[in-house]
């Protein structure tokens, strides 16, 4: 175990200030897949769609982002998060 101290970008909910628990969203890898038919998540070196897929259907605890992630991909995934839950 190791521990770090890094700088990173939190989801959370913007009422509550509450941090997203992927765990309890409920989202399936083919609501994701169906949703990125219509719309694609934007191409971005620090994070795949299939990163955005694992951690939303496959983690648990804060959902966080990488901090060199493009801002487009962030406010994407915030979208897809709200339209999805």
């Amino acid at each position: 175990m190791g521990i770090r101290v890094d700088d990173f970008k939190l989801v959370y909910e913007s009422v509550t200030m509450t941090a997203i628990d992927p765990e309890y969203l409920g989202i399936t890898r083919e609501q994701i897949e169906n949703y990125l038919k219509d719309s694609p998540m934007p191409d971005d070196p620090a994070y795949s769609v299939e990163d955005m897929i694992g951690d939303i259907t496959g983690s648990s605890g804060f959902y966080s982002l990488p901090k060199d992630i493009k801002d487009d991909t962030a406010d994407f995934i915030a979208c897809l998060i709200s339209n999805l839950m």
